[in-house]
């Protein structure tokens, strides 16, 4: 039998060693183990860190923000409803979000039902030795080369497997339902965002209105005063509600702005981006809704994506506690290995293979109580994914019994509003007239002013709030309402769609 020499063999291994020392030093220059750490933060409770160059936040490769797509930008002064819905389903970050997040569960579910497939892996040793007595006697040199080729094969495991790939299916389902939810959230938002802005700019134009009605009673003051039948308080009392006037008026400008804003970054925009919207039609884009609020209700419990999310967690929740169930049972796994063995020593060669085939009986007999707590915590996480659908049943019927008495009550407050703005116009022109010929007082035409102002204030509310609420009323439900289109007057009010309940 040859004999290693000990002095050229611990030489090689210091050689070796010194090589491997110099690569990783040379590797981990940049993180050599650091004494003081603390000096990487902020030194004082109150003071704010300051980063060192390197490290200054900048921007990531995918961070790009999006802008109004080149096909649009003809059209960026006068956006309608439909184009920036279509560009919210293909810029929104959230809808991005959601998507990939379903891809990713897509491919998590593939690579669960991988485990129906056996696992074959290989590896393979390559070495060569050289050693003898002190002086060189009975040297030797050998050539080793190994290599082994794996395939294992689950056989039985009492369902756990077929649990695995369930539970990743239905986590699957419950993103893809989950997307299907943020697009129609995003629906919604941009809908209501838009005709936020459509409304604050409708104020804008009633306050500009009313600007004209406040210098009409200040000039209607003036002149009484300078014929003599007039006060000097009747135009300090006029001119204090111009200032009022023109306070609101800058106030409105201001919330314009801001929904410009908020559109801009729900359709998934900065919120600087320079745009504007198309006005909106005189008739109202909106369909009857012959349903009663049970009904809806029934509809959405069908039909929306969030509830129908909320079961498939459920069942993935289900699935997993079956799967936690049988990791305490026994698993058959098939196996089969062979290994090749290449030697070569003073010019002769060995070659062997081995083989290995059977089948293994893996029994779980202890292992510190895990397997009963997974059960007990997948048991747990069941029950509350339980409770959450409970919650979330509760949640849809809510929001689809607000947003149909808010449809119900913004439709009969659009008619009341338009009853009151023509009685207020009729009031101030009247007022004026009186002022004028010396009848009234000042304060009868600022009051017929003041209440003209809030008439057409309450009627743009009204009519943002009957656009808004029918989007939220479409997004509750899930689905677009069977309905047939009409105009304005066919708005339900007052109990219709309810006579089937019999309420008053």
């Amino acid at each position: 039998m040859p004999r290693i020499d000990s002095g050229h063999w611990l030489l090689s291994s210091i050689n070796v060693l010194l090589v491997i020392i110099t690569l990783g030093f040379t590797a981990c220059v940049q993180n050599l183990p650091e004494l003081d750490p603390l000096k990487y933060a902020s030194p004082d409770p109150g003071e704010e860190w300051k980063p060192p160059p390197d490290q200054e936040s900048a921007p990531l490769a995918g961070e790009r923000l999006p802008a109004i797509p080149s096909d649009l930008e003809p059209y960026a002064s006068k956006l309608n409803l439909s184009q920036l819905v279509d560009v919210a389903l293909r810029d929104s970050p959230a809808t991005r979000q959601a998507w990939e997040q379903a891809r990713a569960a897509a491919a998590e579910w593939a690579a669960a039902r991988g485990s129906y497939y056996p696992t074959i892996s290989g590896s393979g040793t390559f070495g060569q030795g050289k050693g003898g007595e002190t002086g060189g006697v009975d040297t030797f040199e050998e050539t080793l080369g190994q290599g082994s080729l794996a395939l294992n094969y689950l056989l039985l495991d009492f369902g756990g497997r077929s649990a695995t790939v369930e539970a990743a299916r239905q986590a699957l389902v419950n993103a893809n339902w989950n997307h299907n939810q943020t697009i129609q959230d995003v629906l919604r938002d941009v809908a209501k965002a838009y005709y936020t802005l459509l409304g604050n700019k409708a104020q804008l134009r009633s306050d500009e209105a009313s600007l004209e009605d406040a210098e009409v009673s200040l000039q209607a003051a003036e002149l009484q005063l300078r014929v003599g039948v007039g006060t000097i308080v009747d135009v300090y009392q006029a001119q204090a509600s111009l200032a009022q006037v023109k306070l609101d008026l800058v106030a409105d400008r201001g919330s314009v702005e801001i929904s410009r804003g908020q559109l801009a970054t729900v359709v998934g925009w900065p919120a600087n981006t320079p745009f504007d919207v198309a006005e909106e039609p005189e008739d109202l884009p909106l369909n009857t809704i012959s349903q009663n609020v049970e009904e809806l209700i029934k509809l959405a419990q069908q039909k929306r994506p969030g509830l129908a999310a909320a079961r498939a967690e459920v069942r993935q929740n289900e699935e997993e506690l079956r799967q936690a169930e049988s990791a305490q049972w026994p698993q058959f796994v098939a196996s089969a290995q062979v290994s090749p063995l290449v030697a070569r020593e003073k010019g002769m060669n060995d070659y062997t293979t081995n083989y290995f085939a059977g089948v293994q009986l893996q029994i779980p007999i202890f292992q510190g109580f895990s397997l009963t707590n997974a059960v007990r915590a997948a048991r747990a996480e069941l029950e509350a994914s339980l409770s959450a659908l409970v919650l979330q049943e509760e949640i849809v019927i809510s929001e689809v019994w607000t947003a149909y008495y808010n449809f119900r009550t913004a439709a009969e407050q659009l008619q009341a509003s338009d009853v009151l703005l023509a009685s207020a116009k009729e009031s101030f022109d009247a007022s004026l007239t009186r002022y004028q010929s010396g009848v009234g007082d000042i304060i009868e035409l600022l009051n017929a002013q003041s209440l003209l102002a809030e008439a057409r204030a309450e009627q743009v509310q009204a009519r943002t709030s009957l656009y808004t609420s029918y989007a939220e009323l479409i997004r509750a439900i899930g689905e677009e309402l069977p309905v047939a289109p009409a105009d304005r007057d066919s708005v339900p009010t007052g109990n219709q769609g309810d006579a089937k309940n019999g309420e008053k």
